[in-house]
């Protein structure tokens, strides 16, 4: 007789409390990556080939620079500093985190409390690296979290062309109501990861 218990199925736990984890799926094998389309957001086209022989076409995209940075500023008083400003994907005004792109060869922690100054006004007296996420799953953009603390409205707010920041100080009930109504802010996977590694989730 067959075992289909999930412990044989290789997702529940043993006899022993350990539990099995299944096998990855295969990867896909990149064949061939052609661009198609070239303005802010570049969009690539891949030809894979599956793991049963099929050969698909997906898009991957993201912005020209190779990553930006995401920065969690803590006031002295534990409050958070966001920026409210309009978002064309969401066609609204939102709530975000400070951050930007990081500049080819510019240290990301230094891009981090250049960003954050710029679109807030606000400086920090440290900032940390805490770590990265992807900006979505057909992306190849990565967002670096950064953490800032000592951060006070002491700065330059230093706007570029198109942006329209308004810096706005929120206790951590607040944000958290932030991320936790659906469309009132962007960026909400950075954020809960900057929490996290903050020990404020």
């Amino acid at each position: 007789m067959t075992d289909t218990s999930p412990s044989a199925a290789g997702t529940g736990p043993a006899a022993d409390g350990a539990v099995f984890r299944p096998a990855d799926p295969e990867p896909w094998v990149l064949l061939e990556e052609k661009p198609a389309y070239d303005g802010f957001l570049a969009v690539k086209l891949r030809k894979y080939r599956l793991p049963d022989g099929r050969i698909v076409d997906w898009d991957v995209f993201g912005p020209k620079a190779a990553a930006g940075v995401t920065v969690l500023p803590l006031t002295p008083a534990g409050r958070i500093v966001t920026v409210r400003m309009f978002r064309p994907g969401p066609d609204a005004v939102v709530t975000n985190l400070p951050g930007g792109l990081v500049e080819p060869g510019e240290d990301p922690a230094m891009a981090g409390a250049r960003e954050l100054e710029e679109e807030s006004g606000y400086t920090c007296e440290s900032i940390e690296i805490v770590g990265w996420c992807f900006g979505a799953a057909s992306s190849t953009f990565r967002k670096i979290i950064a953490i800032a603390r000592g951060c006070r409205p002491d700065g330059q707010q230093q706007l570029d062309e198109f942006e329209d920041c308004v810096p706005v100080e929120l206790t951590l009930a607040e944000f958290r109501a932030e991320l936790r109504t659906p469309g009132r802010m962007t960026g909400t996977d950075a954020a809960y990861l900057a929490l996290d590694h903050a020990g404020l989730l």
